[in-house]
């Protein structure tokens, strides 16, 4: 999912929020009232609520729902089972920890389906499931997936299960392609919430056209979609899937595919992403990203430019200050949701200059310090997600300053090859002006992780 700060997952129903950790970003989430269906959309939901399914992950030691989610049925094979489509992110725990979650499907009926996670595609926020259904049983309707993709101002219909409320439908209007996003999303004009992720959008003829999958958390009626082409790639490749008792490989792999196509875009390298793998498909074309020079207080400071990337300034002068405090941070929206409040293939660059007006020199010098700029680097995850950090520390000359520089790193527990850079370049050769300038690197290779360091500090002036 690729969304980063600004959206999220329109995921599993959640704890109530006296429940919720006080971190948790669900407790942000606006839920919006759908409006009534007009009769057209009452029309199509008669005709297709049962093809439509509820997801639930349920932890086996309480034999109780852990995340809630929809899903919908794209063939029945009979005594082989049903083929269910959904997202991911829906299914996460249970891909990350098979042996403690389990996977079932409700229907519109009262019936309930155990089911079994088939394949998965990281990159697009996408499952395949196997129902397991009785012999003999009537044939299921199923869905059909559209060929060709919607015009911009299509009316469509967005299909689920929000809040754990009863199978619904939510009328708006596809508004073309999302284009600051690496890879391909749709935008959906109407109202998704909770519980509504992996279920269908189907067109007036009740073709699906995407898959519902986030919703933007500071906008009104502005949702986002996975075009229908990738949920039928995967369950092409799921068709001649074998069958695995493990996903945390499969997840580490397309996630390494991720961070070496966004690493390969930051570091300029023609064709960067050389693969068939149906997870890394969908590239928006005109996608850029890269280094570039920016000036901060009139000092030239390396940052990120391109559609992919956006950057924001800050400033803090006045009488009752002392010092002067710009800001610039840029980011790169490439982030993909992972488990929980983990994403990971995204990286920032943060500048930080003081400048000394009236303070004395050793007060300025005790400004965030760079002992304590340290030790604050890696709040962003948990000790169950990554190892103890490590960190080294050098005097480095840039080409007019001197700067000390540190390199954390911090290597994920559950995904092998995977890694948190920080660097971090302060610099010591004036007591009048301080700059640090800081790279973040989240879920990157070892060696992408030193290449784009290594081009990050090449910048400092």
């Amino acid at each position: 999912m690729l969304c980063g700060l600004s959206c999220l997952p329109v995921q599993a129903q959640e704890p109530p929020i006296e429940a919720r950790p006080p971190s948790s970003s669900a407790e942000k989430t606006t839920q919006l009232p759908l409006p009534p269906p007009s009769a057209s959309a009452r029309e199509l939901f008669s005709r297709y609520k049962d093809r439509l399914v509820q997801v639930r992950v349920l932890l086996n030691s309480a034999n109780e729902q852990s995340a809630l989610g929809s899903g919908f049925v794209v063939q029945d094979e009979g005594s082989k089972g049903l083929w269910v489509l959904t997202n991911y992110h829906v299914i996460s725990s249970l891909a990350i920890h098979p042996e403690k979650f389990r996977i079932e499907l409700r229907p519109t009926t009262e019936k309930t389906i155990t089911a079994s996670l088939v394949a998965i595609d990281v990159i697009h926020d996408l499952a395949v499931l196997r129902g397991e259904t009785e012999g003999g049983s009537s044939a299921w309707p199923a869905f059909t997936l559209r060929a060709d993709a919607p015009v911009q101002g299509e009316r469509i219909f967005s299909l689920g299960n929000p809040l754990e409320l009863g199978f619904l439908i939510s009328e708006g209007i596809y508004n073309g392609l999302v284009e600051s996003r690496i890879y391909e999303q749709m935008l959906f004009s109407g109202a998704l919430n909770s519980g509504m992720s992996g279920g269908p959008t189907i067109d007036e003829t009740g073709r699906v056209v995407g898959v519902n999958v986030a919703t933007q958390r500071n906008g009104e009626l502005l949702s986002f979609l996975v075009p229908v082409r990738y949920a039928r790639e995967l369950l092409e490749h799921a068709r001649q899937a074998v069958a695995r008792k493990e996903w945390r490989s499969e997840i580490a792999r397309q996630l390494l595919v991720h961070q070496d196509f966004v690493a390969g875009k930051i570091l300029g390298l023609p064709n960067p992403l050389k693969t068939s793998d149906p997870a890394a498909q969908g590239v928006i074309a005109n996608a850029k990203a890269g280094f570039a020079t920016q000036t901060l207080a009139g000092r030239n400071v390396p940052t990120l430019d391109g559609s992919l990337t956006k950057c924001w300034a800050g400033g803090r002068d006045g009488e009752r200050l002392r010092y002067q405090r710009d800001t610039l941070d840029c980011t790169l929206r490439s982030d993909l949701f992972v488990r929980g409040d983990l994403y990971t293939g995204s990286l920032g660059v943060r500048h930080v200059l003081l400048r000394n007006d009236k303070l004395a020199t050793p007060q300025f010098l005790a400004i965030g310090s760079f002992t304590r700029a340290i030790s604050s680097m890696f709040e962003r995850n948990s000790s169950r997600e990554m190892t103890a950090d490590e960190c080294r520390d050098d005097y480095v000359k840039g080409g007019a300053r001197v700067y000390r520089v540190a390199l954390c790193l911090k290597a994920y527990r559950k995904f092998e090859g995977l890694y948190d850079f920080t660097v971090s370049a302060t610099q010591v050769d004036d007591a009048h002006e301080r700059m640090t300038s800081t790279l973040f690197l989240h879920g990157f290779s070892f060696e992408n992780g030193q290449r784009l360091s290594r081009m990050f500090l090449e910048r400092l002036q």
